[in-house]
């Protein structure tokens, strides 16, 4: 999810494939256990380098997020984050993740 909304750079809620964070860890030496994964500055780094090449070219600089949140849940019907048509609520979202997304802005 990219959230930006009145504020200077966009941010990136990240639901990372943990599949490939591990082999991109192992290969690293770096640990592979979920939590690990989530705060590590490298797989951070590996994953915002990913998706910021995808996105140059295509979107202009300002819409590309400049920062990265990695979660550990997914987002579902299950846990409130999706309509049953898979829309996300974004709201929802936010609510949940506002510490995180506020501290990100704040720099923190």
């Amino acid at each position: 999810m990219v959230y930006g909304e009145n504020r200077a750079f966009n941010i990136c809620l990240v639901v990372p494939e943990f599949t490939v964070l591990r082999k991109y860890a192992q290969q690293h030496g770096l640990p592979i256990d979920d939590e690990s994964l989530l705060k590590s500055p490298e797989i951070e780094k590996m994953v915002a380098e990913t998706i910021t090449s995808s996105l140059k070219g295509k979107y202009g600089g300002y819409e590309i997020p400049k920062k990265f949140i990695l979660l550990a849940e997914g987002f579902s019907i299950e846990n409130g984050m999706l309509t049953p048509t898979l829309k996300l609520k974004r709201r929802v979202v936010m609510e949940k993740y506002r510490d995180k997304v506020v501290a990100l802005y704040e720099g923190n």
